[in-house]
């Protein structure tokens, strides 16, 4: 095998070759703070899963590993994810108790599937399906739905789950008078003190004279630092003998590989879950993975993406994990440490392989609120007020879509929440594209620009109609275009010629075709000759092999405007 075969199947071999030695202070200490967050988010998110938290460490040992060897982005970090860690939880709400495990891993090996597949057969286009609103609405109303499945842990409330976050809610407030004040103090604690580690603790460093950077790296060890001391509050007072619900017992060590998770019973029950859990993992790493090699001036490459993840889910399974993805919030963390391989990843994964081997013990007396008030701050990051805001302003068929997702998810459940979402995305899409933005346009007087005549002062002639159609026609829109026609015939009683410029129509199907030679026809039987103008050279190869010569005659095609103007307007 080659050097560049090996390349392309294994990328990390790339910037192993040209591993500069410099970097690798910056390295180690990128993955050291992304482990001191990832250790407390990784026990929360398995949690949040329904998981035992050893689990949620077992996910950030082997994978980002795999990744790290396969994956194109040099500071995504992966591992557990909030957003996949409440599809679990839904997915599962049925499974049994002796079941569940298997089951999660099951789910993270045909995630991890599905994903090589999608690579195998270069769908990583699917994702343009997901548009902005769609993604802001869900990651909303998910947010929502988190915070609500959390509250239960940070009050101490014995309320029945749900995937309807109006049934939480109603649940949430029967129960609300049973809660465990203790509890709630921890929690709420646990809350303030993270919230307080964020940018206030960063200003206080920062005028205590403590460099920016190293304010912030302090900062990232906050949720440790809460995890650390809750954790002593409760086994110093015994508090988890007056009520409060703690971790316990974890498993010293890391388990061996293993398929006894496979269960083919269970796949076709659990497919559908794991094909949503591939694609919200996969947009939302290929989403941060973007942004931060742009600020790098680095390339990705999706379908190599897509393996990556792919393979790291199925390592995840194999290892006693649950799915896994690129976190925004981790990644995040990883760039702005200093990361400048995927050996910071490494880093990262030795360190918490080495808890999960020997300090587990230590995290006997550590608070569930603690774990709850980790999820709750960590997603509370995902509530996009600003994007609804923006998208209203700029346009309300957006906003619109955001608003279906977001009822979506928390009026029935994620999955049909996201379906709503994508289903309202492509309808808005369908709309806009059977109503193509047109304009009647004229010449400014003393050049051979055309534009709007309702925008500008423009040049016209009695004769002569110039009607711009700013999109590609197909059969959707060709009637709308048809009827506009209609309406300038009748406005124009001395029309002779109507040009329509096609300089923004990248393609003409053949309904649209037929529909413009029957257009042609009965505009020559009113008097009326059609005629085209700018076309480009691929509309115009199909529109030939069409015969347009035959059908638009005695209409022409001129090679501008200005060139159809001057031969039209005395005719």
């Amino acid at each position: 095998m080659g050097a560049n075969t090996l390349k392309r199947f294994v990328p990390a071999v790339d910037w192993l070759m040209q591993y500069d030695c410099r970097a690798l202070p910056a390295d180690l200490l990128a993955g050291f703070i992304t482990a001191v967050l990832l250790v407390p988010q990784g026990m929360a998110y398995a949690t949040l899963a329904g998981l035992p938290p050893q689990v949620g460490l077992y996910a950030s040992v082997v994978p980002p590993v795999v990744y790290a060897l396969l994956g194109t982005s040099r500071t995504l970090s992966v591992g557990p994810v909030s957003v996949a860690a409440l599809l679990v939880a839904n997915a599962l709400a049925s499974s049994s108790a002796g079941a569940y495990l298997a089951d999660a891993l099951l789910l993270a090996a045909m995630s991890g599937v599905v994903l090589l597949v999608m690579a195998l057969l270069r769908l990583d286009v699917l994702v343009n399906f997901l548009s902005h609103p769609t993604l802001s609405g869900f990651t909303s109303g998910a947010a929502i739905l988190i915070i609500l499945s959390q509250l239960s842990n940070l009050l101490a409330i014995s309320a029945p789950s749900s995937e309807s976050g109006v049934e939480m809610t109603l649940s949430l407030v029967n129960h609300l008078p049973n809660f465990d004040p203790l509890t709630a103090a921890l929690g709420g604690a646990g809350v303030a003190l993270i919230l307080l580690a964020r940018a206030p603790l960063v200003t206080l460093l920062v005028r205590m004279g403590v460099s920016e950077n190293g304010a912030h790296i302090a900062s990232r060890a906050g949720p440790l630092a809460v995890i650390a001391v809750l954790t002593l509050c409760v086994g110093v007072f015994q508090l988890d003998q007056k009520g409060v619900a703690v971790v316990g017992t974890l498993p010293k060590g890391l388990p061996s590989p293993s398929l006894d998770f496979l269960r083919f019973d269970r796949v076709l029950e659990l497919l559908p879950s794991a094909l949503m859990i591939s694609l919200i993992g996969y947009v939302e790493s290929i989403s941060v993975a973007k942004v931060l090699a742009f600020r790098r001036r680095q390339k990705l490459n999706n379908n190599q993406e897509l393996i990556a993840l792919g393979a790291s889910n199925i390592a995840a399974a194999v290892t006693g994990g649950m799915p896994v993805a690129g976190g925004f919030s981790r990644s995040t963390v990883n760039f702005s440490a200093g990361a400048r391989t995927q050996l910071a990843a490494i880093v990262t994964a030795v360190l918490v392989g080495l808890v999960a081997l020997f300090f587990t013990p230590l995290f006997y007396h550590l608070p569930k609120a603690a774990l709850a008030a980790i999820i709750v701050v960590a997603v509370s990051s995902l509530l996009d007020w600003r994007g609804l805001v923006n998208a209203w302003r700029y346009d309300k068929a957006d906003a619109l879509t955001l608003l279906v997702t977001f009822a979506g998810v928390l009026l029935f459940d994620i999955e049909i929440g996201l379906l709503l979402g994508i289903a309202a995305g492509i309808g808005v899409f369908l709309w806009r594209s059977s109503r193509p933005h047109t304009a009647i346009v004229g010449r400014i007087p003393g050049t051979e620009h055309f534009r709007n005549v309702k925008r500008h002062h423009v040049e016209t002639w009695p004769g002569l109609v110039l009607l711009r159609v700013d999109r590609s026609l197909f059969f959707a829109n060709i009637n709308y275009v048809d009827d506009l026609v209609a309406e300038q015939v009748a406005e124009h009683p001395q029309l002779k010629h109507l040009v329509i410029i096609c300089s923004a129509m990248n393609s003409i199907d053949y309904s649209a075709v037929e529909a413009l030679d029957q257009l042609a026809d009965s505009l020559h039987r009113a008097g009326i000759s059609l005629h085209l103008a700018e076309v480009k050279g691929p509309v115009m190869d199909r529109l030939e092999r069409y015969g347009i010569e035959r059908w638009l005659a005695p209409g022409k095609v001129f090679l501008s405007t200005e060139e159809a103007v001057q031969y039209l307007k005395d005719n």
